[in-house]
């Protein structure tokens, strides 16, 4: 252990490299472990949610409107060995503002979700119906939440189209062991109970059924038969597919920011244990000589890495953990937001996730590291005393090694089946290649305004050392190119989104007054009854309506939208065709531009598609630009069913808005063109603030870096101050050459990552988006993102080397 001793005391003397070598790996691994715990959260809890209500069923009926019970009835009663169970469910709200789930179930025969109360029949729990407001938890929940048995609580039922807004008094009546299925924000009630506290009295939501493919096609044919003039179609369940379209945009953003900012955090570490080799090279000679052999002390060497490595990283993982915590807020609001409320603001740890974390920490470490340290034992003890302090440089490796990753990239952007792992691979490519170009741009740079430079001798003196020690800041000055480059292009991207959402709306949002009926807590839509549809378009004051309805589909496995509207010619103009034609006849359809793009859809092309109708086959008239929905729609005339909305022109839309809100009040909302504008880029605010906290932290990781790649430089460059200010150089002037050094070179960075950042913004734009959801985005420069990098990196890098300069001199 003695030389493991000897080799860790060098952090003693210079615990600058000891605070450098971590920084960069906590705050790097920090934020992969953030984004993996909020992606993972989320996902598992939206999952965790639907199973709760699916249990082991994989078919059910769910019609808009719900069902009559005695439906379910007839159907147990003909066909006694049929797997079913019927539901009710209801989102509720605690005092606290927690969303609940209110499964109504029957509790004597749980069927298909059976499971939720283990494996075993025997451990089914006795239930005692002897209160109308009785409800049962699962006992870790119920322990989690300090309710105890006999204890009421106060919970809000949000209003529907069927249900009333109003307050539940709900009462702990017992608790049971789980089984597989989750069990958090769960309450669970028989199914008469449910039905007078959710106001639907001899109504069901659901029927769920565990079925094989044989039984489902024999149950569809005897639905038909019988209910002939009912839609009533089976749909499969599948929650762990309606979670992968769970904020693809959103996590793809998180996702790649916290690879970035692992990158950066490498880029760190790589950094400082160049200072390390610099400063160790007569450690190692002196370790040579005492007779220990070379892959010896590289065999100590890995050790001490490991050793620095594996306190970063659980560090990390710690930080990560409590900054996952502390996000958790925003990523539920935004999930809120485009999904509506579900009990996924609970942080839920992953070992996989920690694991991924530990791994890219350890192996990202060693394999930036190693090669370094190898290279330098292989010289000989002379030239390792005798050798020179500054890290070897290298320009032909990175040259040839840039122009590698640029020539893949320029393959997978010409190879369009490379997907969206080329695209991401563009996108990090292009970073990474622009990074290793750095130092050769800089250098051509400050040698340019070394020839032509004027003014003061601290400011020539300046660019001169800059110069000098290129080599040894340029991994960290890399490092900051990356941010910001990565701020920029992202910063241009969600810009440039906003703004093709917004030119979107404009067009789309052509009716005067648009009508809906009231959600309930889950975001279910609200449905407008026959009467009230009579009222509205019997208003002389509407002269054209059309109606709409969005259902869920599926085409080819894949999740899908079938929405259903009028065609009148008021909106042709708000929906202007990218290709084709409008539809006429009853089984003509447009496809959004989502699903032509990442599904592969053409105009002229015929699907099968199923939904709640039940199957249909439509043919590809035309493509529509569509930035509503990510998983891709079809958009077909009106035919039958419920209407969720209804959009009403008018030559005097203030004065019937008043005469529907006189005979509605509020059992109808009302919103204008400008409302739903103002609400939907709030909406897309939202989505996105977890991404620019994100973004504020990568900075704050680089600026982190260049701050400590000036302490270390000022540390090896000790020696050359006390040379200038023996020369008449005063303290404070070398401190000001110190911070002319950290400001011009903050500058020129930003100045050179500016045309990387535009040029990720385009592959992000014109790559990414299209290939991951389908997104064509006009392309907005939004130079608040550039200025913004302008004056903070030099002020920055400025106050950097400021502190640097007042600990060496």
């Amino acid at each position: 252990m003695l030389p493991l001793k000897a080799l860790l005391r060098l952090y003693r003397s210079h615990p600058w490299l000891l605070l450098m070598s971590l920084a960069g790996l906590v705050l790097g691994v920090s934020l992969v472990v953030a984004i993996e715990l909020l992606n993972h959260s989320a996902r598992t809890n939206f999952v965790a949610a639907r199973s709760q209500l699916a249990g082991e069923a994989n078919y059910r009926l769910a019609p808009a409107g719900g069902l009559d019970e005695q439906l379910y009835v007839q159907l147990v009663t003909s066909q006694p060995a049929l797997d079913a169970m019927p539901q009710l469910h209801g989102w509720l709200e605690d005092e606290e503002g927690r969303s609940f789930q209110l499964l109504g179930m029957d509790l004597f025969n749980p069927g298909p979700l059976r499971q939720l109360f283990g494996a075993q029949p025997a451990s089914e729990p006795a239930f005692s119906l002897n209160r109308a407001d009785s409800i049962w938890l699962s006992a870790p929940e119920a322990a989690r939440l300090g309710w105890q048995a006999g204890q009421s609580r106060r919970f809000v039922l949000s209003g529907s189209d069927d249900v009333s807004a109003r307050p539940l008094t709900l009462t702990l009546a017992g608790t049971f062991e789980p089984g597989a299925v989750p069990m958090e924000r769960l309450l669970i009630t028989d199914i008469g109970l449910a039905q007078p506290l959710l106001g639907k009295a001899g109504r069901l939501d659901r029927i769920v059924f565990k079925l094989s493919d044989a039984e489902a096609r024999t149950l569809q044919a005897t639905l038909q038969t019988d209910y002939p003039n009912q839609p009533l179609w089976l749909e499969p369940i599948s929650p762990a597919l309606d979670a992968s379209q769970l904020g693809d945009a959103l996590a793809l953003n998180l996702t790649a920011l916290s690879l970035l900012a692992m990158a950066v955090g490498l880029f760190l570490v790589f950094n400082a244990q160049r200072f390390v080799q610099s400063v160790r090279r007569p450690q190692l000679a002196q370790l040579i000589i005492l007779g220990m052999g070379p892959s010896r002390v590289l065999r100590w060497l890995i050790l001490e890495l490991l050793i620095l490595t594996t306190v970063g990283t659980l560090l990390g993982v710690l930080l990560g953990s409590l900054l996952a915590l502390a996000l958790m807020g925003q990523l539920t609001q935004a999930l809120a937001d485009l999904y509506g409320p579900n009990p996924i603001d609970l942080l839920r740890l992953s070992p996989v996730s920690l694991l991924k974390a530990l791994l890219i920490g350890l192996l990202g470490t060693l394999a930036a590291n190693l090669p370094g340290w190898w290279q330098l034992l292989r010289q000989s003890p002379l030239e390792l005393r005798a050798g020179n302090s500054r890290p070897p440089a290298h320009p032909w490796r990175r040259r040839v090694l840039a122009i590698a990753i640029l020539l893949l990239c320029a393959l997978c952007l010409w190879l369009p089946q490379t997907g969206l792992t080329g695209a991401l691979f563009i996108a990090g490519g292009w970073l990474l290649a622009m990074a290793l170009w750095l130092p050769d741009a800089l250098r051509g740079l400050l040698g340019w305004l070394r020839r032509r430079a004027g003014g003061p001798l601290t400011a020539r003196l300046g660019v001169a050392e800059t110069l000098y020690h290129l080599d040894r800041t340029a991994i960290a000055v890399m490092a900051l190119q990356l941010a910001i480059a990565a701020a920029i292009g992202i910063g241009v991207m969600v810009s440039s989104f906003r703004s093709s959402v917004e030119i979107w709306l404009g067009q789309r949002l052509a009716a005067d007054l648009y009508v809906t009926a009231p959600k309930g807590v889950a975001g279910n839509k609200g449905t407008l009854s026959d009467a009230t549809l009579k009222t509205l378009l019997a208003n002389p004051l509407v002269s054209a309506a059309s109606r709409r309805s969005v259902h869920p589909a599926r085409w080819q496995g894949q999740p899908i939208e079938w929405a259903q509207m009028d065609f009148i010619p008021q909106l042709k103009a708000a929906y202007p065709l990218l290709a084709g034609r409008w539809p006429t006849r009853p089984d003509e359809v447009l496809a959004s531009e989502p699903l032509t793009v990442r599904l592969g859809v053409k105009v002229g092309q015929t699907l099968e598609v199923s939904g709640e109708q039940g199957p249909r086959q439509f043919t590809v008239t035309g493509v529509y630009q569509d930035y509503g929905s990510d998983k891709g729609q079809i958009l077909h005339a009106f035919e039958a069913g419920a209407v969720q909305s209804l959009a009403l022109f008018s030559n005097d839309p203030e004065q019937l808005a008043d005469r529907l809100r006189e005979r509605f009040g509020e059992q109808l909302n009302l919103l204008s063109a400008p409302a739903i504008h103002s609400a939907a880029l709030k909406v897309f605010d939202q989505t996105f603030v977890v991404t620019e906290l994100l973004k504020l932290l990568i900075l704050g990781i680089a600026f982190v870096g260049i701050g400590s790649a000036f302490m270390v430089l000022g540390l090896a460059r000790r020696g050359e101050l006390q040379t200038l200010q023996s020369l008449g150089l005063s303290p404070r002037h070398c401190r000001q050459l110190l911070v002319w050094q950290g400001a011009g070179l903050g500058l020129l960075t930003a100045l050179l990552a500016m045309p990387v950042g535009y040029g990720l913004a385009w592959v992000l734009i014109e790559v990414v988006n299209p290939r991951a959801f389908g997104w064509r985005l006009a392309f907005e420069a939004a130079p608040l993102h550039a200025v913004t990098a302008l004056l903070l990196a030099p002020v920055c890098g400025a106050l950097a080397s400021w502190y640097a300069a007042r600990r060496v001199v």
